[in-house]
């Protein structure tokens, strides 16, 4: 009962949290990969066939790696994390690690080819000169890989949390959020990269950042338009996601608008930083804005996806010792209920 709004900041960490860092990772490598190899016959050409092309493959592969630590620290027993690849049959989860373990492959993969071929490393091994076509031929076919590894991971990814027993998940905007959070964290990645090297005068100038930020324009507004129909459906639902849309409206009422505010706040500034009418300081100035924008907005909208959803079946163990039922079934009279098992306050 209630409509009052509270941040509850402290209560967006969970047990989820790897879940949190897994997601976030592997979809900022994913764009970041997906950036680069196909970016060469874009836009962002100057920046993808520059010496941020083996740096930005470097960090995406340390990405996907960092992201299946995390996935594996979420299993009961990490070390046991192979069994994980044991139903791949059936198993949504277990083809979303192997695309994930695949894709990590191909970029390692990927990534040695171009280094191979890069000048400085040629002049310093001038016996890899005449393989230089061959590696080329290795880095493409392992590229065509690595992308159809990408787009496997991210399906199967979306595809583990398309579930009735969860009804805040099982939604399009599941998709939407994942897909955009590759578009707009992969170019924060890449950014960051691109920015370091052109302040060690590796890059010349910082014209890149303007198509950069189209890229995660696009991401920010397909995050948005899944954000606004994800809660206009979970507003009219009749199942459990109605009570995770009030309880992200009420117990995280705060912490929500703010997260649509900022979203609001980013597409402004990548509208702004996409213009080629800014001089380089300012463009640097709100690319940076938006970058940090970006990945707070997507840490805290990732911990809420987790955070709020309801199953629809909740075992006995669900209300054993849980201290947020308790005080729930003290508040709304529950707790009056012997069956209930919750003592009533005694004042």
């Amino acid at each position: 009962a209630g409509n009052s709004r509270h941040w509850n900041i402290g209560r967006l960490s969970s047990r989820e949290n790897p879940l949190v860092l897994f997601t976030l990772a592997t979809q900022a490598s994913i764009g970041l990969f997906l950036t680069l190899f196909l970016g060469q016959w874009s836009p962002l050409s100057a920046l993808a066939n520059s010496p941020a092309l083996p740096l930005g493959l470097l960090l995406s592969l340390l990405l996907v790696a960092g992201g299946l630590g995390m996935s594996a620290l979420h299993l009961g027993k990490p070390i046991r994390f192979y069994r994980g690849f044991n139903n791949l049959r059936h198993s949504p989860m277990a083809r979303e690690g192997a695309c994930a373990a695949l894709f990590m492959a191909c970029v390692g993969l990927h990534f040695l080819g171009v280094v191979a071929v890069q000048s400085w490393l040629l002049a310093l091994l001038p016996v890899l000169e005449p393989l230089t076509g061959s590696l080329n031929v290795v880095a493409s076919l392992s590229g065509g890989l690595a992308t159809l590894a990408a787009a496997g991971t991210l399906y199967y990814m979306y595809r583990c949390y398309r579930i009735k027993a969860r009804p805040f998940w099982d939604h399009w905007q599941s998709a939407s959020t994942f897909v955009a959070s590759a578009l707009h964290l992969g170019g924060v990645a890449l950014g960051v990269v691109g920015l370091a090297l052109a302040a060690i005068d590796v890059l010349d100038g910082v014209t890149w950042l303007a198509p950069l930020s189209l890229l995660m324009l696009c991401g920010a507004l397909l995050e948005s338009a899944g954000l606004v129909c994800h809660a206009r459906d979970m507003s009219k639902a009749e199942s459990e996601g109605a009570v995770s849309h009030y309880v992200q409206c009420s117990t995280f009422g705060k912490t929500y608008l703010a997260r649509n505010t900022g979203w609001g706040l980013t597409i402004a500034l990548l509208l702004l930083a996409a213009s080629p009418l800014l001089s380089s300081a300012w463009l640097v100035g709100i690319w940076l804005l938006a970058a940090l924008l970006c990945t707070v907005l997507a840490l805290t909208g990732r911990a809420l996806f987790y955070v709020l959803v309801v199953p629809t079946t909740m075992p006995g163990a669900f209300f054993w010792k849980n201290k947020g039922f308790e005080e729930h079934a003290r508040d709304i009279g529950l707790a009056d209920m012997p069956q209930v098992g919750v003592a009533a306050n005694g004042h």
